[in-house]
Protein backbone atom coordinates (compact mmCIF):
# COMPACT_ATOMS: atom_id res chain seq x y z
CA UNK A 1 0.00 0.00 0.00
CA UNK A 2 1.15 3.52 -0.67
CA UNK A 3 2.89 5.88 2.16
CA UNK A 4 0.65 7.87 3.83
CA UNK A 5 1.95 11.85 4.29
CA UNK A 6 -0.07 12.80 7.25
CA UNK A 7 0.56 16.48 6.93
CA UNK A 8 -1.02 16.54 3.55
CA UNK A 9 -3.89 14.33 4.45
CA UNK A 10 -4.33 17.28 7.11
CA UNK A 11 -4.06 20.09 4.64
CA UNK A 12 -6.98 18.50 2.31
CA UNK A 13 -8.99 18.01 5.01
CA UNK A 14 -8.97 21.50 6.18
CA UNK A 15 -9.04 22.38 2.14
CA UNK A 16 -12.79 19.99 1.76
CA UNK A 17 -15.95 21.16 1.49
CA UNK A 18 -18.76 18.72 1.61
CA UNK A 19 -21.46 21.25 0.26
CA UNK A 20 -19.44 20.77 -3.64
CA UNK A 21 -18.13 17.45 -2.52
CA UNK A 22 -14.91 18.84 -3.35
CA UNK A 23 -11.38 20.50 -1.95
CA UNK A 24 -10.99 24.07 -2.89
CA UNK A 25 -6.92 25.09 -3.21
CA UNK A 26 -4.87 28.46 -3.94
CA UNK A 27 -5.07 27.18 -7.63
CA UNK A 28 -8.62 26.20 -8.09
CA UNK A 29 -11.08 23.99 -7.05
CA UNK A 30 -10.48 20.13 -7.31
CA UNK A 31 -12.74 16.92 -7.19
CA UNK A 32 -11.53 13.55 -7.01
CA UNK A 33 -12.69 10.58 -9.17
CA UNK A 34 -13.08 7.13 -8.88
CA UNK A 35 -10.32 6.68 -11.30
CA UNK A 36 -8.31 8.77 -9.01
CA UNK A 37 -8.55 7.22 -5.73
CA UNK A 38 -8.00 3.79 -8.07
CA UNK A 39 -5.09 4.94 -8.90
CA UNK A 40 -3.53 6.26 -5.52
CA UNK A 41 -4.90 3.62 -3.38
CA UNK A 42 -3.58 0.80 -6.08
CA UNK A 43 -7.12 -0.85 -5.80
CA UNK A 44 -9.52 -2.17 -8.79
CA UNK A 45 -12.21 -0.32 -9.58
CA UNK A 46 -13.89 -3.34 -11.59
CA UNK A 47 -14.74 -6.70 -10.65
CA UNK A 48 -14.91 -8.55 -7.52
Amino acid sequence: PPTVVHAALTALIDRWRPEAHSFHLPCGEMTVTLEDWAMITVMPIEGH
